[in-house]
């Protein structure tokens, strides 16, 4: 993928795994710009940083302020062509996408990297958030956080998401499996008696039914991967999830 610019030294992660309908026209990229943005736009209420112009992601800082993605809500022309013409070789193959918010201030950098029309694996979505610390969240506390792993959920479907600190992935548990860092989504309905050590279990909801559980390791605080105790409290949920055959190994996905 293209740099985006940002700095990785303190940033919250999400990354999920969907896989989109065999029906859905390959190259579309309109459609999946258009699908992230409500995500943006719920960003945006979250840190004014995160709003405003997004740009495709380039192999340096002037190539990558070339094309701002969105005019309103509209899509660019520009973008649909460019993406196109990098594209054009792999029309039928899985493709990523990178964009980012343009600001390389520290701590105000932000980016978005998807995969499309993979029929292998599994598509993905990550989004990325620079942080000032690693004791605070652009995104703000634990409700407020849930509420974008939310509007992901709803809008991808997808088999699993883990949301918190990127540097966690050297302290999960398993490899080969999601981690729970401060949330994960899982596609199952679940009660506090098989995930007694979670803080908060949340029901995600679609057309009236329970669809899946948001997994919450910490409450009273943002996850800290310096602690602890927060990082035990993630392991310790893994291992329950795990002994139940709850937590999917990637290769099943």
């Amino acid at each position: 993928m293209s740099p985006l610019f940002i700095s990785r030294e303190n940033f919250m992660y999400l990354t999920s795994q969907h896989r989109d309908s065999e029906n859905l026209r390959k190259a579309d990229f309109e459609f999946h710009l258009r699908r992230l943005r409500p995500v943006i736009e719920l960003l945006a209420e979250k840190d004014a940083k995160l709003d405003g112009d997004w740009f495709l992601g380039g192999s340096s800082i002037a190539d990558a302020q070339r094309f701002p993605v969105f005019s309103g809500r509209a899509i660019r022309k520009e973008v649909i062509d460019e993406l196109r013409r990098k594209n054009a070789d792999v029309i039928d193959d899985a493709k990523f996408i990178g964009i980012w918010n343009g600001d390389l201030q520290k701590g105000c950098g932000s980016s978005i990297e998807f995969c499309i029309d993979s029929t292998v694996f599994s598509n993905t979505f990550e989004l990325t958030v620079n942080e000032m610390t690693a004791e605070t969240s652009r995104l703000g506390d634990y409700r407020s956080a849930v509420e974008v792993v939310e509007k992901v959920v709803e809008i991808y479907t997808p088999s699993n998401l883990t949301f918190g600190p990127r540097k966690y992935q050297g302290k999960q548990v398993f490899e080969d499996r999601p981690g729970v860092s401060w949330m994960l989504y899982l596609p199952h309905v679940l009660e506090s008696s098989q995930v007694p050590e979670a803080r908060d279990l949340i029901p995600v909801m679609r057309d009236d039914r329970q669809q899946g559980t948001i997994i919450v390791s910490v409450t009273d605080a943002v996850f800290d991967v310096n602690n602890r105790d927060h990082v035990k409290a993630a392991n310790d949920i893994e291992i329950r999830l795990a002994d139940q055959d709850l937590l999917p190994r990637f290769v099943d996905l």
